[in-house]
């Protein structure tokens, strides 16, 4: 087996059913994941009563590594019972998508959570797999590692949360980062009741999906939130609206928004439009909602940039912080750009511009009007 085709799953794995690869000497060697492969090798070329769509997606998935088959896997072990298609018909569709081992990730949870919604309960059983695991080991530098995992909707406010009281912290204390302010954050229980409000999340809807809810239509449609979570139709009826804002957009770069040189600072209205246009920052692979986002001037303050809308875009205080705002000075992480269809990333060696093509993004204001 060439050191190239060691990079693919399909050829690792049939090597592995072969026996001309054993699982022994490969963890001898260090491959961690070994024992993981063998139980894919299981899946893709072992027995089974659907022959014809395990070829199927030995076919869909040449080329796929095997980091990418297992988060194929990983998605394809949760689809709900019940759902529309089975798990073999899901894992032949999954197989099929493309992309970095991440974007494949995050392409296969959006297209289960599609299949999940469909099941009775689907809210229900998720409300179920709510969990705080870890906490128990202390690493070299004395730290433990704990993880949480919730509904959707409940995650994004408890984290609104935190940050809204986050950057309370930090503008009292310029010297924690926004991980520690987080922390603290967690550790003081919040906003408290007296704290600041956290701001309420906009549901973005076009025009004519927001004609068919008036009219009692479009429960399945999905939409999106500036929390970068999703929402049905018949979910946000079920709220009666009232646990999110609603945004009806037909173009998001109209209105008299514009504040020229009069204003550094972006007005709520600016930010709005400007949440409900990207959802998440528009960097490559950035997943930080646009509710937790820094208004970011394309052209910067400092270079003549006006706080117009055209010229201005949502972004993580990350990379909002590392954009290459001088365009006289080397390049070193580029900077985002306006272009037809949205905002971009150009890339510092000068190569093609980059979108943030994570799924939610298919539901944002820019794509609703570009389709």
């Amino acid at each position: 087996m060439s050191a190239f085709e060691a990079l693919r799953a399909m050829p690792v794995l049939e090597a592995l059913t072969a026996g001309t690869v054993d699982v022994a000497a490969l963890s001898e060697l260090g491959f961690r994941d070994a024992g993981a492969w063998q139980k894919l090798a299981g899946i893709y070329f072992g027995p089974t009563r659907h022959r014809k769509l395990q070829r199927a997606a030995r076919s869909a998935a040449e080329g796929l590594s095997l980091d990418a088959l297992g988060v194929v896997e990983k998605n394809t072990r949760r689809l709900l019972s019940g759902a529309a298609v089975t798990p073999w018909e899901l894992r032949v569709e999954l197989c099929a998508l493309r992309g970095t081992v991440a974007e494949i990730d995050q392409a296969a949870a959006a297209r289960v959570r599609a299949y999940n919604r469909g099941v009775e309960d689907a809210e229900k059983k998720a409300y179920g797999g709510r969990s705080l695991k870890g906490g128990k080991n202390t690493d070299a530098r004395g730290l433990r590692t704990a993880t949480f995992t919730g509904p959707e909707h409940l995650m994004a406010a408890f984290l609104g949360d935190l940050h809204t009281r986050a950057q309370e912290l930090r503008r009292a204390d310029p010297r924690l980062s926004y991980e520690q302010a987080m922390f603290d954050a967690l550790l003081a229980g919040g906003t408290g009741v007296s704290g600041p409000v956290t701001p309420v999340p906009h549901v973005v809807i076009g025009l004519p999906d927001y004609a068919k809810l008036l009219r009692q239509e479009g429960d399945e449609t999905i939409f999106a939130l500036t929390d970068g979570t999703t929402i049905t139709g018949a979910e946000l009826v079920a709220r009666e609206m009232a646990t999110v804002g609603v945004v009806g957009l037909y173009d998001p770069i109209s209105g008299g928004v514009n504040m020229y040189r009069e204003e550094r600072v972006a007005t709520w209205k600016q930010r709005m439009l400007l949440a409900a246009e990207t959802i998440l920052c528009p960097h490559p692979g950035c997943t930080t909602p646009a509710s937790q986002c820094q208004v970011h001037h394309l052209t910067a303050w400092e270079q003549g940039g006006e706080t117009n809308i055209e010229n201005l875009s949502m972004a993580c205080a990350v990379h909002n912080a590392r954009n290459d705002d001088d365009p006289n000075a080397p390049p070193r992480n580029g900077r985002l750009e306006r272009q037809p269809g949205g905002v971009v990333h150009l890339p510092p060696d000068g190569g093609p511009p980059r979108s943030n093509i994570h799924p939610i993004r298919q539901l944002s204001a820019m794509a609703l009007i570009n389709k």
